[in-house]
């Protein structure tokens, strides 16, 4: 079956909503709309018991358009902001609870990369780098991570190069999973001890698809389930959070790769 963008960012921020639980402070940037509609989508069927960190903005109740303009925008819509200095600290202290992330690539380990592609001396790509992508895997719970285009060269066997590392942190007092799951355009990956693993596989995709479009080893489980399409209140609650889908605007057009699965 062939699937739409619409279809591919739906499923994706609900993916994404789906591994937030209640009591979590999620913190997600102002360029990332499928990770922030799925914040916000997450408080929306939690009944605010999920709270929200955008862009310096606490809890705010507007929706994605409020974020990407201003913040001026936020008037009125949040009780409060956090300066950067602050969110830092919120994460030392593990007051920040979960993460959402894209990286340019990602690989087997959870390894982030958000700085170049390409050998050190002649990149083919520079970004934007990491910003605290180095540190938010060794301080947070959790980082999820999401790709919205799935091939070898966005999940290498290894990342061009380590913006931020996958393996978290363990200590005496608290521990730091790093980079715990990721969800793309054809499935949803856990990471385990330095290895992916498959948990479930998108509706248009099948085992096949996903093994030869990935750069690394998967354990690909034969009966692995298919990703649950979105319910009607979770669609509801995507309406209401996104109604202009701003959330589509990071999803390639199909052409890049053929989506098209053969039943």
């Amino acid at each position: 079956m062939t699937a739409s963008r619409g279809e591919i960012a739906d499923l994706m921020a609900v993916a994404l909503a789906r591994m937030v639980v209640a009591g979590d402070v999620v913190g997600v940037g102002l360029g990332t709309p499928i990770a922030l509609v799925a914040a916000l989508v997450a408080r929306h069927m939690t009944r605010h018991g999920v709270h929200v960190l955008a862009g310096g903005a606490l809890d705010v109740n507007g929706g994605v358009e409020s974020h990407l303009r201003h913040p001026r925008d936020q008037r009125g819509l949040t009780p409060g902001f956090v300066p950067h200095l602050d969110s830092m600290d919120m994460a030392e202290r593990q007051a920040m609870t979960l993460q959402f992330l894209r990286p340019a690539q990602i690989d087997r380990f959870g390894n982030l990369n958000t700085s170049r592609i390409g050998v050190r001396s002649a990149p083919t790509a520079r970004f934007s780098g990491g910003l605290a992508t180095a540190d938010v895997p060794a301080l947070l719970p959790r980082v999820i991570a999401y790709h919205p285009d799935h091939r070898p060269r966005s999940l290498p066997a290894r990342v061009d190069w380590i913006t931020g590392s996958g393996h978290g942190w363990a200590g005496n007092t608290r521990r730091a999973a790093g980079t715990v799951a990721l969800v793309t355009d054809l499935a949803v990956i856990e990471f385990v001890e330095g290895h992916g693993r498959v948990e479930s596989i998108h509706p248009w995709s099948d085992a096949s698809t996903v093994g030869e479009n990935t750069g690394f080893e998967l354990s690909l489980p034969e009966d692995a389930s298919p990703t649950p399409e979105p319910t009607s209140d979770e669609l509801e609650a995507l309406e209401q959070v996104d109604p202009r889908r701003r959330r589509d605007g990071e999803v390639p057009d199909p052409p890049g790769r053929d989506r098209r699965v053969t039943s």
